[in-house]
């Protein structure tokens, strides 16, 4: 229990959301010590562009708990630690997370790279960890009992575009893929897509980080001269990959980015050249998901600007998090666990739901297209901010 004096220090003024902004209302009194949350991020490193919006996104979850009460009684903490977008940092931290600091909960990493590197550990240790970051299937198999995905499957990133072009009539596809876990499994599933479709592989090759100079591939693409130039990337690399095309001179109809293109910096970093590249996002604001508006304004508010999908996969493992302590009344991992696997969560990004080996089933990738400098969701149809424009002109 806390003193007076320490209630008293909690209850000034909060704010909570509500379903068309922000709000003020008094801070609840917590009645015992926190529910501390641990993750690492990578918030420096090749991954940062993206992993730093995973972040604000747990961090909004979390002041927004904190402001309906918390959970279970008890203000929540978060404490994370950079793992500098490596693995091996990530597994010393996470032992750090749970055999020092303690934590009463974990959210994993971003990116499947790391998660793969940390995932024995969680398993060794048993903590239900929800995987925000953590794209690829063979994460959750059966000898991993503890992580449980929170994004869309990596094999349905761009997964729209091969059959909107071979309907426009386009026949060729080059094919590149950054040497990571996530990037890989994207790339196997559009190859694999890509034959069943009859197009014609001119060109596939994949490559590593730090990779400063990609005008050999985009050289290698302008000899093949494909139709469609697909790219399983994050951010690094596909402003890079359409920085090279341009420099070769080579515009192809379609030119697809997995992650980068739905982050500000991207339209910023490449100006005009940005223009009809088509990526993927697992979350917009017009999808009509519980508490949507309210995440988009308290976005806005607390960070100064609009939420990218990986933001809305940040908040809500939170919600989801949060609904499983609550339902159970407990922070008892194998209680939290049962309860994951048992149960469909509505949260801003669709529902969460996962099979027996924590394989997300409900939530997916729709695509986007930077039109005039501006991201707009161009599927589902019902959703559709408009149709997908070609060609991509590369400049």
């Amino acid at each position: 229990m806390v003193n007076g004096s320490r209630l008293a220090a909690l209850a000034g003024a909060a704010f909570f959301f509500v379903a068309g902004g922000i709000a003020l209302a008094p801070a609840p009194a917590f009645a015992a010590g926190p529910i501390v949350i641990g993750a690492t991020i990578s918030q420096t490193g090749p991954l940062a562009a993206d992993a730093v919006f995973q972040l604000k996104g747990i961090k909004l979850g979390v002041a927004v708990a904190n402001a309906h009460g918390g959970w279970l009684g008890r203000k929540i903490v978060l404490k994370t630690y950079d793992d500098q977008s490596s693995p091996g940092t990530a597994v010393r931290l996470y032992q750090r997370l749970i055999t020092e600091d303690k934590v009463n909960l974990l959210l994993g990493p971003y990116s499947s790279l790391v998660t793969i590197g940390v995932a024995p550990l969680i398993n060794k240790y048993k903590m239900a960890t929800l995987e925000p970051g953590a794209s690829v299937p063979t994460i959750y198999v059966k000898g991993n009992k503890w992580n449980f995905q929170g994004i869309a499957s990596s094999t349905t990133y761009l997964q729209q575009l091969l059959p909107l072009a071979k309907k426009r009539g386009e026949k060729t596809v080059a094919l590149v893929g950054l040497e990571s876990a996530f990037t890989l499994a994207c790339l196997d599933a559009r190859v694999a897509q890509a034959k069943k479709l009859g197009f014609k592989i001119v060109y596939r090759t994949t490559y590593a980080l730090p990779m400063p100079d990609f005008s050999p591939i985009a050289l290698a693409i302008k000899n093949a001269h494909p139709d469609v130039v697909l790219g399983c990337t994050y951010y690094p690399d596909a402003v890079g990959i359409a920085r090279a095309l341009h420099q070769q001179g080579f515009a192809p109809k379609y030119l697809g980015e997995t992650v980068g293109p739905v982050e500000p910096a991207f339209i910023k970093a490449l100006g005009p050249l940005a223009n009809r590249i088509v990526s993927n996002t697992s979350w917009w604001h017009n999808f009509k998901t519980p508490g949507n508006k309210a995440f988009i304004a308290g976005f806005e508010k607390k960070f100064g600007g609009a939420p990218d999908y990986h933001a809305a996969v940040g908040y809500s493992s939170v919600e989801v998090l949060g609904a499983a302590v609550k339902a159970t009344r407990s922070l008892n991992q194998a209680k939290l666990r049962a309860w994951f696997l048992s149960h469909s969560v509505p949260t801003v990004q669709g529902h969460f739901k996962i099979d027996a080996n924590g394989l997300m089933l409900g939530a997916s990738q729709e695509m986007v297209q930077i039109q005039n400098g501006v991201l707009k969701l161009v599927t589902p149809p019902s959703l559709a901010e408009g149709k997908v424009l070609a060609p991509y002109s590369g400049s």
